[in-house]
């Protein structure tokens, strides 16, 4: 069965377990607020929950580590889906985003999990037309962090060779402003250069049910004002 069926006849509604990794960063705790006010069941894997103000009787945080297969299981199990908001943690000289996919890729295929969507600052697969400035962006990125977008290109290449209905959501600077509530998406450049944390939640609650971006990864923005 192929992904788009798998999700197709899968039911993600608000009675549904969301799973998400990166629930304490700037852009995973508008996430998780959003997510609860929809009415989800929402399970967060944190390094430092005692750091996470956020309670709910609908939020179950579990103290772990997403390099950990135990600790990402835990999460998972009786889980509907998952949405990664995971970052490089500042101050680690090594990049992580692999290992955690393999552990998360692993987990989801034996727990017949299939939805899975993903934000990262990879602006180039290889499946896309850049314009100038998106090139320009890939490439500053590429130059000042390498090993990072090196350990990205991984993270996607395991994605798409996994069985998952994963979606790749690629973003521009997430700022802390108030939502605009318009996204703009391209499949092949940025088409701005900002996007608010709470118009990335937005976006990212509505890929549980939206199919339009099932292995695909767009580009989004907040549109100006």
């Amino acid at each position: 069965m192929d992904s788009q069926k798998r999700v197709s006849s899968m039911i993600i509604n608000t009675d549904s377990v969301i799973a998400i990794l990166g629930g304490s960063g700037k852009a995973g705790r508008p996430l998780v607020q959003r997510a609860l006010a929809a009415g989800y069941r929402v399970r967060l894997l944190l390094r430092h929950p005692q750091a996470f103000e956020v309670a709910h009787e609908r939020l179950d945080v579990f103290q772990g580590d997403a390099r950990d297969p135990d600790s990402v299981r835990r999460l998972l199990q009786g889980s509907t889906a998952l949405i990664s908001t995971l970052g490089h943690t500042r101050g680690e000289a090594s990049p992580m985003m692999a290992t955690a996919t393999r552990n998360y890729i692993a987990v989801m295929e034996q727990l017949g999990i299939s939805r899975c969507v993903v934000v990262t600052s990879l602006f180039e697969t290889g499946n896309e037309q850049l314009d100038e400035k998106t090139q320009q962006a890939a490439d500053y990125m590429q130059q000042h962090y390498p090993l990072f977008m090196d350990d990205r290109r991984l993270e996607f290449r395991l994605l798409s060779e996994s069985s998952l209905a994963w979606t790749y959501v690629r973003v521009p600077l997430i700022v802390q402003q108030p939502a605009t509530g318009d996204v703009v998406v391209n499949l092949n450049h940025l088409p701005e250069q900002q996007i608010t944390a709470i118009d990335l939640a937005q976006f990212l609650i509505c890929q549980l049910t939206d199919q339009r971006y099932l292995r695909h990864a767009p580009f989004i923005a907040s549109k100006p004002e």
